[in-house]
């Protein structure tokens, strides 16, 4: 007789996400773990063919015990970075995540961000607690040049946002092909470049070997003098540092970054002080709507369903590129 289909469950929560997988497939033997400290002797005994996980702690992942498990085929990432799970093996294993839900989300958070800054809302908002009655001057949001750094399908939705609020965009990617409503698409070695005729910055490339310190001192020094970015890409991918000197000199107007190469950011970073940087706590993809979990399980279970029918799976991230 056939063993029943083995699936491990790494999630914050024991019944949201494993309920909506019991209901499809009430014969299957579904193991549920809710801690990174108790997941290698969880998969170890569940030894399970299919992992559904999320990324719930900020802290390390259990790698090295999940892809041990010696019948496990299919990874399925809550997420978009896989960066957590790479380099895996493909020929034995295959990994997905829930690319194309939460583009058009994010996207609005990273543009809403850029406006936020240029207007000076977040000035405004601690003079309303002050009642103070000043005027500062506001950029102007409409036209300039916006750089996306990682055009894949977040990128993409930020560079159609772009262009509908009357942008010139521009894009990097490690192969530049062109891209709808981007009017130049360079590769990484470039980036300087386009960086030097940009207004607003974009941050949201994967986080890989390649883009690891991506954005570092000389790439400040690029950027066009007044530049406001947001980062929402992975901490690792920017030089928090150089990013501070920016700010302190000027050459940078202000910045917002929702991911940081620590989280939870320590309380006593000098991050959360900093003129001109606002913080978000790594919420941009999360909570930009509020059934994130209910698509991202069923766009899983569809993929189950080709899975179970030996058709190929959607959203397959390569263990090399690491998306």
């Amino acid at each position: 007789m056939a063993q029943p289909l083995s699936i491990f469950c790494l999630v914050d929560e024991p019944e949201r996400v494993p309920g909506m997988i019991r209901a499809r497939h009430p014969d299957a033997r579904i193991t549920v773990c809710t801690s990174y400290d108790e997941a290698p002797e969880a998969v170890k005994a569940a030894d399970p063919e299919i992992a559904y996980t999320m990324v719930f702690e900020r802290r390390e992942f259990p790698r090295e015990a999940l892809l041990a498990a010696p019948r496990l085929r299919w990874i399925h990432v809550s997420g978009a970075g896989v960066n957590h799970l790479a380099p895996w093996d493909d020929k034995r294993i295959t990994v997905s995540n829930v690319g194309g839900i939460q583009d058009e989300g994010m996207a609005q958070f990273a543009m809403a961000r850029l406006v936020a800054m240029a207007c000076n809302f977040f000035t405004y908002h601690d003079q309303q607690k002050q009642h103070l009655w000043k005027v500062h001057d506001a950029l102007r949001t409409a036209g300039g040049v916006l750089t996306v750094i990682g055009l894949g399908k977040i990128g993409q939705a930020c560079a159609r946002l772009g262009c509908n609020m009357g942008m010139t965009v521009y894009g990097v990617r490690a192969r530049p092909e062109p891209c709808e409503g981007v009017e130049r698409v360079v590769a990484p070695e470039a980036m300087h470049e386009v960086l030097g005729l940009s207004d607003w910055v974009v941050i949201v490339t994967p986080l890989t070997e390649q883009t690891r310190g991506l954005v570092d001192g000389a790439a400040f020094v690029a950027m066009k003098p007044g530049v406001i970015l947001h980062n929402f890409a992975r901490g690792h991918v920017m030089d928090e540092d150089a990013l501070v000197a920016a700010l302190r000199s000027g050459h940078v107007r202000a910045a917002s970054l929702d991911v940081f190469a620590e989280e939870p950011l320590p309380a006593d970073s000098p991050l959360w002080d900093e003129p001109n940087l606002f913080i978000t706590p790594h919420m941009g993809g999360m909570i930009t709507f509020e059934d994130y979990d209910t698509r991202g399980t069923e766009l899983f279970l569809d993929n189950m369903a080709r899975y179970l029918a030996g058709e190929p799976l959607i959203n397959v991230n390569d263990p090399v590129r690491g998306y």
